[in-house]
């Protein structure tokens, strides 16, 4: 007999599986009818109870709709705080004197998405660049920068076309961070715009200030969403001036292999707000922006609570 044939004593040994599994499917069908039957019964009990209750203790069924109320109160109270820090939800506080609608952003007054570009003066360059912060605490950046208690610094190489290589010849775009804790702002000058109008407005004022299409179109593409659906925009522009409040705060260098700063540097940082209604104030200006040699340009924005 060949030794891979079963034993024919073995086939009359096996159990009969069909009819096994027949009364599985028959113990099993007996303990969930069970099962259902007691949640029927306990129900039963429960609601009987429940209406002894009420008829016979009004006073106490009071005590218990009223711990139910508190209860669903806090249960609502914690949906709020969790939906408060959601990125997409925002909660809004109404300015009676300026009739401005001020937003408690849900990134907390972040400094969100300033990208550095880095425009070498030559074919290839290497780099310094050291950001400083001043009472405010770096929430990501890209690539990873080394620390040194509030100083955060990238050693990288700059190509003319705008190109950033790291040691390891990784490339970027730009380099990224984002902070937190920009602070209050008063809007002294700047633009009140409708929200659809806020595209057209930014692509000619980004322009005017001295970026290039790919830089504007990029700080639109981000920014945009966030505001183009508002009655009103009320936008201001900071980091031009190097002795303003977001320079102090946000302390930029770059410099190359032999210790030499930047040619040209360009900062831009969009404050801004929604508005319910159109407001009057003073127009900011700027003058001209001459790209030589070694170049920085950044571009950011923040959504304030301000004044």
């Amino acid at each position: 007999m060949n030794e891979y044939m079963p034993d024919p004593g073995y086939r009359q040994g096996m159990p009969d599986t069909a009819g096994n599994v027949v009364k599985s499917r028959i113990r099993y069908m007996n303990i969930i009818l069970t099962v259902m039957l007691a949640v029927i019964i306990i129900a039963s009990i429960v609601v009987g109870v429940i209406i002894l209750g009420i008829s016979n203790e009004n006073q106490r069924a009071g005590g218990l709709l009223k711990l139910l109320h508190e209860s669903l109160n806090n249960i609502e109270g914690d949906i709020y705080d969790i939906s408060y820090n959601a990125d997409d939800i925002k909660d809004q506080r109404s300015d009676t004197s300026t009739g401005v609608t001020n937003y408690i952003p849900s990134w907390d007054d972040e400094v969100r998405k300033p990208v550095i570009y880095l425009y070498a003066g030559e074919a290839s360059e290497n780099l310094h660049v050291e950001l400083i912060l001043d009472d405010a605490d770096m929430i990501s950046m890209w690539p990873e920068a080394v620390q040194n208690g509030n100083e955060y610094s990238w050693d990288v190489c700059a190509a003319d076309d705008g190109t950033i290589f790291d040691k390891t010849g990784n490339e970027y775009s730009y380099l990224f961070w984002e902070a937190d804790r920009y602070g209050d702002h008063s809007f002294d000058e700047g633009f009140c715009v409708a929200g659809s109008d806020t595209a057209e407005f930014l692509r000619d004022t980004l322009a005017e200030m001295g970026l290039t299409p790919k830089e504007y179109n990029e700080f639109i593409v981000y920014w945009l969403p966030l505001m183009q659906d508002n009655a009103y925009n009320l936008i201001t522009f900071e980091g031009i001036d190097p002795d303003d409040a977001y320079n102090s705060r946000f302390k930029l260098s770059v410099t190359d292999d032999e210790g030499n700063k930047a040619d040209s540097v360009l900062r831009i940082m969009m404050i801004w707000k929604a508005s319910e209604e159109k407001v009057e104030i003073k127009p900011q200006e700027f003058d001209g922006f001459e790209r030589n040699g070694l170049t920085v340009v950044e571009w950011g924005g923040a959504e304030v609570a301000g004044r």
